[in-house]
């Protein structure tokens, strides 16, 4: 019988627990027998390699970290995930092609941003522009909602991944896929090194509060830099025109009122 993975049952059992789930519970949603995840948790049993990359990716943590017992946040924030990166490439010139996320596929995304079939049967596109680098990796994802205005819902966010997390901030706008939000837009004031250990996020639109985001609970952070849009924005003048308007119309009614007496 092969040893027990030094720090490996110790650190799943507390993953567990910080998610609040029973044994049966987490063993129901890795496809795994409850009596299995018992024997890894109590150092009874080696799992196999396809089962320590799975639990790894559903706590939100690094292979190392599972196995090494290393802190999960310390870990993710460092961009030494095990995880590659899944991408396409165009057959004929080796160039990779950009994927599109669409609002309806936000939530299939959630669960399959590490399958790289999933990830494959996403459209593609090639976007021969300057500022398109060919070193980097670009995603399109759509967004929906009124928080980032005046960027319109339903703008697709043309963004570069982020790996390694120490480095993002300073108050730029991001697509962030969270476990508890989902893919979302936002500025983010990076707070790992303070007190406060998390990410600040924020909306361009005053009316929607600003909130937390722990390091365990973000998936992927993509960096915006640019967007595509299919609604015109509102003229700034037009509010302007309105007014004249009504006051020409005002005017009208009073010269009207005059000519009658």
């Amino acid at each position: 019988m092969p040893e027990p993975i030094p720090h490996f049952a110790q650190r799943l059992k507390t993953l567990r627990k910080e998610r609040g789930l029973t044994q049966q519970e987490l063993a129901d949603r890795m496809g795994l027998k409850r009596a299995a995840l018992g024997a890894y948790e109590e150092g009874r049993a080696e799992p196999r390699l396809i089962n320590v990359v799975a639990l790894a990716e559903f706590f939100g943590v690094t292979v190392d970290a599972l196995l090494k017992g290393e802190h999960s946040d310390e870990a993710r924030t460092r961009g030494q995930s095990m995880r590659v990166l899944s991408v396409m490439v165009d057959a004929a010139t080796e160039e990779e092609r950009v994927a599109v996320v669409p609002v309806k596929a936000a939530a299939g995304y959630l669960s399959g941003y590490g399958d790289p079939e999933y990830v494959q049967g996403l459209p593609t596109f090639g976007l021969p522009l300057p500022e398109v680098t060919p070193n980097l990796t670009h995603r399109l994802f759509q967004i929906e909602g009124e928080s980032m205005l005046p960027v319109p819902s339903g703008s697709y966010i043309l963004s570069t991944f982020e790996e390694d997390w120490h480095r993002i901030g300073g108050m730029r706008p991001y697509v962030v896929l969270t476990r508890e939000h989902g893919v979302v837009f936002k500025r983010i004031e990076n707070r790992l090194d303070t007190e406060h250990k998390d990410f600040w996020l924020i909306s361009d639109n005053p009316d929607f509060p600003p909130y937390s985001v722990k390091a365990n609970e973000v998936v992927e952070v993509w960096r915006a830099r640019g967007y595509l849009a299919f609604d015109w924005p509102t003229p700034a003048f037009s509010g302007m025109e309105r007014i004249q308007g009504t006051l020409d119309s005002l005017r009208a009614e009073i010269h009207a009122l005059k000519a009658t007496r």
